[in-house]
């Protein structure tokens, strides 16, 4: 299947978890980034479509998109290499889980800068997603509006980029913890937000 879409507006929670899982039987062949790239062509013929694809600065972010996607492939298959010999490269989730919060929030100002106005509009079903394609005259408008819409929850979930940042810092890089008194004081003499 597909990535799934939450909330009852995509109308997916009668879908079983299963079938947004891989069969493991199937290799994959594409590494990571895989869906990075996909958007990356769709915006590329976007911008060919609505006549910015020689805006130098949009240019710039769609070949930096493509790179960062690029990037994500290839260190998939270094880890895969790496997990194959019974080795690790620390800090990779983390390092990965940071580049994919820049490339959804790159996609995000990417494809409303293509769009345009026209970016602040957004159809929460089919039906009204119809009307909008005809009403503007760009079947791609929902593709955009949803993709800017979800940029917000990669950089939260999963652990916050802050917080891959400090688990880098401190596992990967050997940097000190934070200094904070959890684990000397009980929980309810420990600073609270007033």
């Amino acid at each position: 299947a597909s990535a799934p879409v939450p909330g009852t507006v995509a109308g997916q929670l009668d879908t079983r978890a299963g079938d947004y899982v891989r069969d493991p039987k199937k290799p994959s062949t594409t590494g990571g980034g895989a869906a990075f790239r996909d958007t990356a062509g769709a915006l590329i013929q976007m911008a060919k479509g609505a006549g910015k694809a020689d805006d130098p600065t949009i240019r710039q972010d769609l070949v930096r998109l493509y790179t960062l996607s690029q990037l994500g492939r290839i260190n998939n298959l270094r880890v895969k290499a790496a997990k194959a010999q019974g080795q690790d490269i620390p800090g990779m989730g983390n390092i990965a889980k940071l580049s994919m919060s820049d490339m959804v929030r790159l996609q995000r100002d990417l494809g409303l800068r293509i769009v345009g106005p026209s970016g602040m509009l957004h159809a929460y079903d089919s039906a009204s997603r119809t009307t909008l394609d005809e009403a503007t005259g760009n079947p791609f408008l929902g593709f955009v509006t949803e993709m800017a819409l979800f940029a917000q929850a990669p950089p939260i979930y999963g652990g916050t980029d802050q917080i891959q940042k400090n688990i880098m810092g401190e596992r990967v890089l050997g940097l000190p913890k934070e200094p904070n008194q959890d684990k000397v004081l009980p929980f309810s003499e420990l600073p609270k937000n007033t």
